[in-house]
This record gives C-alpha cells, sequence and structure tokens, in this order.
C-alpha cells in the first residue's frame, strides 16, 4: 500500500513518540527538540535507531584493546622503516584505522615528529582500552592531544574561549578559562576576578551581532611566563545603528597550567 507524504510522516511521528518513551523509560534518556527545529520525521526516525543500537551495545559491550578492535595487524616496527619511507607507513596504518571506522585527529601537527606519530599509532594507541561497539554509520574518534596535552592548544581553547565568552556577555557562566586567583590588570596591577572580566566585557559593548570572526595566533612564548600574542578579528553589527564594523583587537595573553591540566588566564593587555 502506497502512503502519501502525508499519512507517512503521521505514522513516522506516531513511532518516534513510541520509541522516545521507550528509551527514557529504559535508559533514564531525555530528548530535547528545538521549537523550530526542521528535522524530519525519517531523520528522526534514523537518529532514534540510532541512540537505541547504541544503549543495547553499551549495556553489553566488554572494553578492549584498540589493537584487537582493529583485527590485530601487525605493524612494522619503527627501526625497520627507512625515514622516506615512514609517510607511506602512516598512510597505511590510517587506512587500517578507517577500514574500522576509527578517525585520528591532531590539532597541532607541527609539534609532533613523523615518528613520534607512528609510534603512537602502532605502539600506544593500540594498547588503550576501549568499547567493543560497532553500530553502522558510527565512526570512533581519537585525538593525539588527549593523550599528549599540548600547552599551545590549551592556550588556545582558554584564549578563544574567553574572547567569545566576553562578546556574548555571558556573566553567569562565562570565562571560565580566567584564573580564579594572581590575576593582573595590563599594567600587571593585581586585580579581583569581576574586575578583570569586566574589562573585557567593556571592550565590546557596542557589539549587537557578531557576523564574522577569526582568530590568529602571531606568537607564543612559553617559559618562565606563558605569554599569547593574538588577533581577535570581527565583523559585527553595532548597537543602535546596526551598522557592520570590521575591527581588528591585538591581545597579549599570559596564561599559567591549571593544576589539574589545561591552562588558564591570569592577565591580558589589548591594542584594538
Amino acid at each position: 500500500m502506497n502512503l502519501s507524504e502525508d499519512a507517512n510522516n503521521y505514522f513516522l511521528n506516531e513511532q518516534n513518540k513510541k520509541k522516545k518513551k521507550e528509551i527514557e523509560d529504559k535508559y533514564d534518556a531525555t530528548f530535547h527538540k528545538p521549537d523550530d527545529s526542521d528535522l524530519s520525521p525519517a531523520l528522526e526516525n534514523e537518529f532514534l535507531n540510532y541512540i537505541q543500537q547504541f544503549e543495547e551495545q553499551f549495556e553489553t559491550t566488554d572494553d578492549i584493546e584498540v589493537l584487537e578492535y582493529l583485527g590485530n595487524p601487525i605493524f612494522k616496527k619503527l627501526e625497520e622503516i627507512l625515514p622516506n619511507e615512514i609517510e607511506s607507513e602512516i598512510e597505511k596504518v590510517l587506512n587500517i584505522y578507517f577500514e574500522n571506522n576509527v578517525n585520528i585527529h591532531v590539532s597541532e601537527e607541527s609539534e609532533i615528529t613523523d615518528a613520534e606519530y607512528y609510534t603512537f599509532l602502532t605502539e600506544e594507541l593500540p594498547k588503550h582500552k576501549m568499547q567493543n561497539m560497532r553500530i553502522s554509520g558510527m565512526n570512533i574518534n581519537f585525538i593525539y592531544e588527549e593523550f599528549h596535552p599540548s600547552i599551545k592548544l590549551d592556550s588556545k581553547m582558554a584564549i578563544e574561549d574567553t574572547l567569545l565568552s566576553a562578546i556574548s556577555k555571558n556573566r553567569e557562566y562565562g570565562m571560565t578559562f580566567v584564573s580564579n586567583e594572581n590575576l593582573h590588570n595590563s599594567e600587571g596591577k593585581s586585580i579581583s576576578k569581576i574586575e578583570f572580566k569586566n574589562s573585557l566585557y567593556k571592550l565590546f559593548d557596542d557589539v549587537d551581532e557578531i557576523i564574522e570572526k577569526e582568530f590568529v595566533f602571531n606568537k607564543f612564548e612559553f617559559g618562565n611566563e606563558n605569554i599569547v600574542n593574538t588577533d581577535f578579528i570581527i565583523r559585527y553589527k553595532q548597537k543602535k545603528s546596526f551598522n557592520e564594523i570590521d575591527k581588528v583587537f591585538n591581545f597579549m595573553f599570559w596564561l599559567t597550567e591549571c593544576e589539574y591540566g589545561g591552562m588558564e588566564i591570569v592577565r591580558c593587555k589589548y591594542n584594538f
């Protein structure tokens, strides 16, 4: 029997409601659908089926080593590879990961050599424990910096989050990468966290809506002091006039390593 599109959507919507209720009751899940969502009943049904498969496998799966998940391939030892062959060997190894729907990401490629990357792919990561789950369409992702933290990447994250928080003026939850103590203003004078945050909020007082934004990290200095020079380039609509404004803010950020990992900001100086 051929159903009209409206009738088919009706039956899919009813099926989706029932499936969501089953998943919520069995797995204590919560679904939130925005009022303006244009998600079709068919796509929502596909998504719910995926969630159901994931939860069912999650309940029964065991942890295994990545090497076993890949099918126990045998990798060449690093010392067996000629320098001019290492790139092609890395490609072969990555293809094995890819064939098993495992993706490897490196955020700061300039900080890792080919030899270090190959060792990570063939010796370190294969010993890592993971859930033995295979669901059609599901990819598993590993990030190199989660195993080998990068002070450069952590600094970028702290700066980007802080400036975006300053623009949004999320005063309740924003600027989580700003230190709670030992904060200083641009002249190096000790100030409170509220004073520090307000000084950044004030920079963007005339911003109504961001149209485009870009971060350019010009220079990193890590040592006794960790200093990052950053350009924050934005195009925005101005409050009241709604004119489009292009502006470049240049910042010097001083950062310190957090006790539990990552970097946090303790001082900034700006020019624009």
